[in-house]
């Protein structure tokens, strides 16, 4: 089916469900096994920005539920990071460089390994670097992981790397390899390891192209054309050696992300001092190519309607997705020539997603301030998604995940408790827990503690 049939298709999308009716699904406690710091958290990712464009940045990203200081950041922006006094960045001419080391205690119920005492393991070595000259701006990272496969290597790769031009306080286009303006930002979860939108390609997701940003207070529009993704730079691995979850050349299908259109509206209305509420639409639009000899292009398509909630010390998030992909394989290969599934990969290693499914996600957040040595603020929360998949037979994806942040700068520390059922990351069958589900479908939960040290 081409591009213009399947735009046509929005309609059908079984996304307008109430999305209340998502927060009052049952929450079982949580926890999630992200590839070793997969679901590494940008939850702290945070390059700066100049003070002249506090402005922007208080409209680019106004689902921001944490009171940040006045050096935040545009696009690579964290809502978790306070730049502490006493850890003033390291700033060389216009640029400024950062970074971050992590380590996780892990303990998962379905591992013997993991049982008795847990491991601890190291997460993630990053180094940021941030361009602000005039009205030039720009952001790079780049992230090292330590192997958890036993497969010979480790693994490095690009977060991020893009520069940007800024018209005015208002306006800004950037290039390069950029955050997707697609659904909650900058992310749908308070968590380290995310919702289930991360694992399908539609939270925090990083592709190579060309973005608008217009803050029009109480407006924000976004969008961007990504004539690929952001691809396997680094690496002597697959095509999956990625940050971001995409489609990915690697097992039965050999699909890719090829020229895709990205538009997200918000409307924040501001209630009352420290109480406001954004309402969102975001669409996505793009074509798949194939390599295998019988195969031919595809297409696909993603829509979605989020509410961001700020109310003093709480925060809810509730958003509702549908997308599907529709992939043209070769029959002569021995995996979904129906294309019932697509293959995602990230992190060096891939699985099967399901071609068509509507995802379901809220949140909600309190945060205590508190006065404990170094210690500010402890957030709690309760993260939920659930993954409806439209093939006949296959299995509902769940995951939920309750937990604690806490801010204790120049550490920031997650405690999470997650749960998941069908899901690759939490005791499910690796390969076909997102698509068919598979034979295990119990649930399982990881506890995890992450303890990140920025600087």
């Amino acid at each position: 089916m081409k591009l213009a049939t399947t735009v046509g298709r929005l309609g059908n999308a079984r996304l307008w469900l109430p999305l209340i009716a998502v927060a009052l699904l049952p929450c079982p406690l949580a926890a999630q096994e992200t590839r070793d710091a997969q679901q590494t958290r940008d939850a702290e990712d945070a390059a700066t920005a100049h003070a002249s464009w506090e402005a922007f940045v208080a409209q680019s990203e106004p689902t921001e539920w944490i009171d940040a200081p006045a050096a935040s950041a545009v696009e690579a922006g964290d809502p978790y990071d306070v730049v502490d006094e006493g850890w003033e960045p390291l700033k060389i001419g216009p640029f400024q460089v950062g970074g971050a080391f992590r380590v996780n205690y892990i303990m998962k119920d379905w591992d013997d390994a993991y049982k008795d005492l847990g491991e601890l393991a190291f997460d993630t070595a990053r180094v940021n670097v941030d361009l602000d000259k005039n009205r030039m701006t720009g952001s790079f990272e780049f992230r090292y992981y330590q192997d958890k496969f036993a497969d010979g290597h480790d693994y490095a790769m690009i977060h991020h790397a893009w520069l940007g031009w800024a018209f005015d306080d208002q306006q800004q286009v950037q290039a390069g390899v950029t955050k997707v303006p697609f659904g909650i930002l900058p992310y749908a979860s308070h968590n380290w390891f995310f919702q289930l939108p991360y694992y399908v390609g539609f939270e925090d997701d990083y592709d190579l192209g060309v973005k608008y940003i217009g803050a029009f207070a109480p407006w924000n529009f976004q969008a961007a054309y990504f004539p690929t993704d952001e691809g396997n730079y680094f690496g002597d691995s697959g095509d999956s050696a990625r940050y971001s979850y995409d489609l990915v050349r690697e097992g039965p299908n050999g699909n890719a992300e090829r020229n895709q259109f990205n538009m997200r509206l918000a409307y924040t209305m501001e209630h009352r001092e420290d109480y406001s509420t954004e309402v969102g639409v975001s669409v996505m639009a793009g074509g798949i190519s194939n390599d295998n000899p019988q195969g031919g292009s595809g297409d696909r398509y993603a829509v979605a309607a989020h509410l961001v909630g700020n109310y003093d010390r709480w925060n809810l998030m509730l958003q509702a997705l549908h997308y599907d992909f529709n992939v043209d394989n070769d029959p002569n290969r021995d995996a979904s020539p129906d294309g019932s599934f697509v293959v995602f990969g990230a992190y060096d290693a891939f699985y099967y997603v399901a071609s068509e499914a509507t995802v379901y996600t809220a949140g909600l957040a309190y945060t205590l301030p508190v006065d404990w040595q170094r210690v500010t603020s402890l957030t709690f929360y309760n993260d939920f998604s659930l993954m409806v998949k439209d093939e006949s037979g296959f299995q509902n994806s769940l995951q939920n995940v309750v937990g604690c942040a806490v801010d204790a700068e120049p550490l920031y520390i997650y405690i999470d408790l997650a749960m998941g059922k069908y899901h690759p990351w939490l005791g499910g069958e690796w390969t076909t827990s997102l698509a068919e589900g598979g034979d295990n479908g119990s649930w399982h939960a990881r506890f995890n503690i992450n303890v990140g040290l920025y600087f």
